[in-house]
């Protein structure tokens, strides 16, 4: 390690990064989603479902994308969640699995439905659920497992849906980071009974708001309709009488989603591949500059998996590295020197007041490999768009504070 004579920015030096903030922007701008809407606005094109014709495109064309036989889209990927857990079948009394590690809204469509949520702690480096964990907490009242393939790096698959098949659980799917990635060459997605994808702005295939759930199941699909809307697509689409007797009402929820937003999910997804290209060419470059580091690793990416949407990149910090530097101070040397970063996502599930003050059992849950993956990852820019002499500013400011702490070993 050659030695920094560069004095840091936080105790006065000049700043690695001139780039002004903010230093990522998304999504991108484009002629093409905006004439994808005026499409509609003139056009506003009806099928004979009753609903506006982009829904009933885009819905086609997501499922393709996936090869499955089904697609629903509604407003958010929330409410995916919400249907998809509906149509699980789950109510007061059933445990739903999920991971401790993801964004609330995996497990806070379970609320209104009366059932538990039981956490399950992480792998130590992919963040993603431990199928481990999943066996030992599987009780007789669990019905379905939820897993989310955390920043776009694909759960163990094989292994999670053995487990379902073998106790009999619905298998749910939160995708909303990982739009295209793949495991063993599958894409994520089509191994649940139920996927569910975001389309809100800061996911890759971006609709301002949205959501779609994909499924090869008739009977859960149908269901998931019934949280999804009611009246004329509700009469046309539902075929099996147990559920077709709701066809008026559905279960009293609205989640469609805009047509706006289907246009413009419509018009992005034939451009997903190439921003998944340019997002892996983009962070894959920022973790060779950073491999090798002091106080720093780049995230794990298994070799039988891709990222896909890699949404978010969270580098591992390793204080021990840099004289037991706590990662706060980490994080301010850094943005003192103008990177934008900060510590990883929100605090894991069972630690959050909307489920720990509900339920005494998961206030008194101990996960340790998910409090070590919080508590020393790091939060970046997911870069796609930006010029790579942004990205080696980054690397630059690495090497002069991650040098500057090894050497002084100054906290």
């Amino acid at each position: 390690m050659t030695k920094s004579n560069q004095t840091l920015a936080i105790l006065g030096g000049p700043k690695a990064i001139e780039t002004p903030l903010p230093h990522f922007q998304w999504p991108p701008k484009s002629e093409k989603k905006k004439n994808a809407v005026m499409a509609y606005m003139t056009d506003e094109l009806y099928n004979d479902h009753g609903y506006p014709a982009i829904v009933s495109k885009f819905e086609k064309e997501f499922a393709e994308y996936h090869g499955r036989k089904y697609a629903l889209a509604l407003n958010s990927g929330t409410s995916t969640l919400h249907a998809a857990f509906y149509a699980a079948g789950l109510k007061e009394g059933d445990e739903l699995l999920a991971p401790t590690m993801t964004f609330y809204a995996t497990a806070t469509p379970v609320l209104p439905l009366g059932a538990t949520p039981v956490f399950c702690d992480c792998e130590p480096d992919t963040g993603n659920i431990d199928p481990a964990d999943i066996r030992r907490r599987i009780t007789d009242k669990t019905k379905a497992i939820v897993i989310t393939h955390l920043c776009g790096h694909p759960c163990e698959m094989d292994e999670i849906v053995d487990i379902a098949k073998q106790n009999n659980l619905i298998l749910i799917e939160d995708c909303s980071h990982a739009h295209g990635s793949t495991y063993k060459g599958a894409r994520v997605g089509t191994f649940g009974d139920i996927a569910c994808f975001s389309l809100d702005n800061r996911k890759i295939l971006a609709s301002g708001e949205g959501g779609v759930l994909v499924t090869d199941d008739r009977k859960l699909f149908e269901k998931c309709l019934l949280i999804g809307d009611f009246g004329p697509r509700l009469s046309h689409e539902l075929s099996i009488p147990e559920i077709a007797r709701y066809r008026e009402t559905g279960m009293g929820c609205k989640h469609r989603i805009h047509p706006h937003s289907a246009a413009i999910a419509s018009e992005e997804l034939k451009s997903l591949q190439d921003y998944i290209k340019l997002r892996g060419d983009k962070l894959d470059y920022l973790s060779r500059g950073i491999e090798g580091l002091p106080g720093i690793s780049p995230p794990v990416t298994r070799p039988h998996v891709t990222r896909g949407a890699y949404f978010g990149y969270r580098p591992f910090y390793h204080p021990e590295q840099l004289g037991g530097l706590a990662i706060e101070d980490f994080i301010a040397a850094l943005n003192a020197e103008g990177m934008e970063i900060r510590q990883s996502g929100n605090l894991a599930l069972h630690k959050l007041p909307v489920f720990a003050d509900r339920w005494a059992q998961v206030a008194e849950t101990t996960l340790p490999n998910s409090d070590a993956f919080y508590s020393g990852t790091l939060s970046m820019p997911t870069f796609t768009l930006e010029p790579y002499e942004l990205l080696d500013e980054y690397i630059a400011c690495f090497k002069k504070v991650c040098a500057y702490y090894a050497e002084t070993g100054k906290p």
